[in-house]
């Protein structure tokens, strides 16, 4: 990671060269030099702050990543303890049971789907943000959020409206 410079100060000789002169009528190569310095370091400071966004978007990915998985095991293991508990007598809710179980697996898989997905994202952001570029991904994200919209729908029909 490359260190920020502090930024350039105006040389007084250049400050009072320039002082009350419009800018256009200024044509000075000092000047010049100066305001090349401080675009620079404007896009220096620029690039850091748009990589520490991509790096706090990043660990959302990843808390929302831990939060599938944990909650996924949770369901799973709780829903197979009540079943081999015999807690509940009804045979139906021993199969609603197994289907949450199902279902926990299933938050699992979308959890480390979601984390190769952060992943992948957090480099080709670094990547464009290295090049000044920006590319959108709005389909990308579109297709995937009708996905896991359809997905979350489907297995909410499919454990509730049975």
């Amino acid at each position: 990671m490359t260190q920020v410079p502090a930024p350039p100060q105006l040389p007084a000789d250049v400050a009072a060269e320039i002082d009350g002169k419009p800018d256009v009528a200024s044509s000075s190569t000092r000047l010049s030099i100066y305001r090349t310095r401080l675009s620079v370091y404007r896009t220096q400071v620029s690039n850091l702050r748009s990589h520490l966004a991509n790096e706090r978007t990043h660990l959302s990915y990843l808390r929302t990543t831990v939060s599938l998985v944990g909650f996924g095991i949770t369901l799973n293991r709780f829903s197979l303890y009540l079943v081999q508990e015999k807690e509940l007598t009804v045979h139906h809710s021993r199969h609603f049971l197994r289907d949450a179980g199902n279902a926990g697996l299933g938050m699992v898989v979308l959890g480390l789907l979601l984390l190769m997905w952060s992943i992948y994202r957090y480099s080709a952001v670094g990547k464009d943000i290295e090049r000044g570029q920006y590319i959108s991904h709005q389909r990308g994200t579109i297709a995937a959020s009708i996905g896991l919209l359809l997905l979350g729908g489907l297995t909410a029909v499919w454990l509730f409206v049975r």
